[in-house]
């Protein structure tokens, strides 16, 4: 039922159809798809066009338009993928390997903050949040030859975007409106859980 580039398909346990109307208006959160389109549209169109005619770099614009026309092609449909929402087919720009827990604790451990959070199983969310994050605009910053300040601005700004740590473990960008509106827990939950046992 996954698209066929799903990363890792062998570790899948269950996949569960989300079955979601059309009709259905993606709001809520922040305040998103405030131009009220439908799950419809959206889904066969993830990145509007309002956003599409305002991208002026050529590498922005081609995240944008490989992510639409992978979708108009076959209109995007959300699955569970051992129970977690799986926003593969709505990834926009490239994707970046998620730091596994062994690593995750070398990069917590040179700061004395965070390694004293680790020390005393106190790592938050955001901690973990501002590495992964960092590793996906240094992506985006290279890719597009702009500095990570830029990279930060094109991902939720320019594309409206929100960087998406994925059960399959890799990071990517995901059109706000998805990512607001289908609720998840994902990497940052399972990972947290490993570091504070």
């Amino acid at each position: 039922m996954l698209s066929e580039d799903y990363p890792k398909p062998y570790q899948i346990k269950q996949v569960e159809y989300c079955e979601i109307s059309d009709l259905d208006i993606p709001s809520g959160s922040g305040g998103i798809n405030k131009e009220g389109y439908t799950f419809g549209q959206l889904r066969r169109q993830p990145i509007i066009q309002e956003l599409v005619n305002n991208l002026y770099h050529p590498k922005v614009h081609q995240f944008a338009e490989l992510c639409n026309q992978r979708n108009s092609q076959s209109a995007f449909k959300m699955y569970k993928v051992d129970g977690e929402y799986c926003f593969w087919n709505l990834r926009v720009g490239p994707i970046v390997c998620t730091p596994t827990e062994p690593d995750l604790r070398i990069i917590l451990e040179q700061n004395s903050l965070t390694a004293e959070a680790l020390e005393q199983k106190r790592v938050t969310p955001r901690m973990i949040r501002d590495i992964t994050y960092d590793l996906l605009r240094r992506e985006v910053a290279l890719q597009c030859n702009v500095t990570v300040k830029q990279a930060s601005h094109i991902i939720g700004n320019e594309l409206d975007c929100a960087p998406h740590e994925d059960a399959s473990g890799y990071i990517f960008m995901v059109p706000n409106w998805a990512h607001n509106w289908f609720r998840h827990d994902g990497y940052v939950s399972i990972i947290l859980k490993e570091l504070n046992r």
